[in-house]
């Protein structure tokens, strides 16, 4: 990434990658019209998941290649760079460290992530009015900036991977969507049959409420693991080499600007996680939420 000495190459090949996840959510709003169109008389809100499942798929088609792309590039960078960890921060440091293929996927996995949340970003301002995200708006500002400040320097390849990693709980947040909305806006009986599939009798599937409630929660409960390996276990042990190797000199080499804004970053990052685990557990420790009972008609 070259964004002030070469400009139009990098826009370019920013409008590219995020063209590619447009088709993506192009092919995403084309099979949602399919499973669920339009019906006369329908209500808001099967209206409103209409709408809204072309972004959430989209971002767990991208989670899922993201992640898996991100643990390539932690294996290949772990491995490559063991007996010296200077080129896992900064490739150019001695340009030793990482091969020509390594390099290649970081890249290319860098401009995948930068052009999804380019491509969000603006999907995001389009239905501001809607949905008013601010949070989200925030949170590709600080990633958007983050990639361009990784990839213009070459610089902390190792953080970039495991951070990335973090990414494999999106897919569940999108499982977890899909039951809800099918469960309570759509009202589908799909629901029910999905939960008498898995094992719940009685009252649990005596309605799609019911049904989505312990789907819901037992689908939290691999969300709070996944959330725990990749964003507690793989995020603190990734935090901690940093700091390690920052205390060594060994990433004295990266730009202060690039350093210091990633160790706020991942330092801010290590702090939100450990809240929002926290908040899954209490959510997890609750149980399976009890059936609602359904009224028999006389």
């Amino acid at each position: 990434m070259q964004p002030l000495t070469q400009p139009g190459v990098f826009f370019l090949k920013l409008l590219l990658n995020a063209a590619i996840w447009e088709l993506v959510r192009f092919v995403c709003a084309f099979v949602t019209h399919r499973v669920l169109p339009k019906t006369a008389g329908e209500s808001k809100e099967t209206r409103a998941v209409r709408i809204d499942a072309p972004k959430h798929f989209t971002g767990a088609v991208h989670a899922t290649m993201v992640t898996i792309l991100a643990a390539k590039a932690l294996r290949a960078v772990t491995r490559e760079c063991a007996g010296d960890w200077r080129d896992a921060y900064y490739q150019r440091g001695l340009g030793v460290g990482l091969s020509a293929s390594t390099r290649d996927l970081i890249e290319r996995t860098n401009w995948l992530f930068l052009g999804y949340l380019a491509q969000d970003t603006v999907h995001v301002l389009l239905d501001f009015k809607r949905h008013q995200r601010v949070d989200m708006l925030a949170h590709h500002a600080v990633f958007i900036t983050a990639s361009i400040l990784s990839g213009a320097s070459q610089t902390m390849m190792l953080p970039f991977a495991w951070l990335l990693l973090g990414e494999a709980s999106t897919p569940l947040l999108t499982l977890r969507w899909v039951i809800q909305s099918a469960a309570y806006s759509v009202k589908s009986d799909k629901v029910v049959s999905v939960a008498k599939a898995v094992g719940f009798r009685g009252e649990h599937v005596s309605s799609p409420s019911n049904a989505g409630k312990q789907l819901e929660f037992y689908a939290g409960l691999v969300l709070v693991l996944t959330f725990f390996i990749v964003r507690i276990v793989a995020y603190s042990i990734g935090y901690t080499h940093m700091l390690m190797m920052r205390v060594k000199g060994m990433i004295d080499p990266v730009p202060s600007s690039v350093a210091v804004t990633l160790n706020v970053l991942v330092g801010a990052g290590a702090g939100l996680n450990v809240h929002w685990f926290g908040i899954m557990i209490r959510k997890a420790l609750r149980g399976a939420p009890k059936p609602k009972e359904t009224k028999k008609e006389e």
